[in-house]
């Protein structure tokens, strides 16, 4: 069995360029590869809609796991598609005003009831990558600049935990981050949710996620008293435990992490 669902009037565009089935949509093979493993790839689309360039991403999945499709047994009570999960996770993140990318359509192929195969299409992102940013940005701010971004960042973050939220991939390289000038703020955004995990209310699987995002912050730009700062604006005053013992846990996950597969230079 074969579906492809559009958000808004999506559908219309897209059909246009004679793009409408799961094959149409699963097989395009325009566009740039930006990422690939044995399970999905990820490309960079490029379509001129109404005189503007309209840029997009497509992210397909293989063959998933079956530790894939349980893991959306738990999420949804029943087995869905790894891009419907991401679909369902971003609405949700919307919902409760937390910035993502804007879902255009996805796509499923199933058999018997599990995936086979899908796909997900998104708007592209403003802003930049926060690796990006830091790495071309970093060292030309001034420290209170940089203090401000790391507050703004771990109050995000902790906007998502206070949801029930748990990201396992809540690294540096999948965080957007946007200046409002008009406001003098920092503005956040968060991508790849197709693990994004619902009503986890143990704070365990939030301190992973933190180390998760601890082990991508390089040292050669995070050093200790921004990394403090972080956790000191993360917890606030109602941590249990207090912010010395949060670091300590953070900074142990994160070593876990780092043992096993190297740091993402930027």
């Amino acid at each position: 069995m074969e579906r492809v669902v559009f958000a808004d009037s999506w559908q219309s565009i897209f059909v246009e360029f004679g793009l409408s089935s799961f094959d149409d949509l699963f097989r395009f093979s325009g566009g740039k590869q930006i990422n690939k493993n044995n399970k999905r790839d990820v490309n960079l689309l490029s379509f001129d809609i109404a005189a503007e360039s309209k840029v997009f991403f497509i992210k397909r999945f293989h063959r998933p796991h079956f530790k894939d499709m349980l893991f959306t047994l738990r999420n949804f009570g029943r087995f869905v598609s790894q891009a419907r999960a991401e679909w369902e996770n971003t609405k949700l993140l919307f919902c409760n005003d937390i910035e993502t990318y804007r879902p255009v359509c996805y796509g499923e192929q199933t058999r018997f009831g599990l995936e086979s195969k899908s796909f997900i299409i998104t708007e592209k992102l403003q802003g930049h990558a926060l690796t990006d940013f830091v790495g071309q940005k970093w060292q030309f701010l001034k420290n209170e600049q940089k203090e401000k971004i790391i507050v703004g960042l771990a109050h995000f973050v902790r906007r998502i935990h206070n949801l029930n939220v748990s990201l396992p991939d809540l690294y540096l390289w999948h965080i957007f981050i946007k200046e409002n000038p008009g406001l003098g703020e920092w503005e956040f955004a968060v991508i790849d949710l197709h693990r994004m995990a619902r009503n986890v209310t143990n704070q365990n699987q939030q301190i992973r996620n933190l180390g998760a995002l601890d082990h991508s912050m390089l040292d050669k730009y995070f050093d200790d008293t921004i990394r403090r700062l972080f956790i000191e604006s993360y917890a606030g005053r109602d941590w249990p435990g207090g912010v010395t013992k949060l670091a300590a846990k953070v900074k142990k996950r994160s070593r876990a992490i780092s043992a096993r597969r190297n740091q993402k230079q930027y």
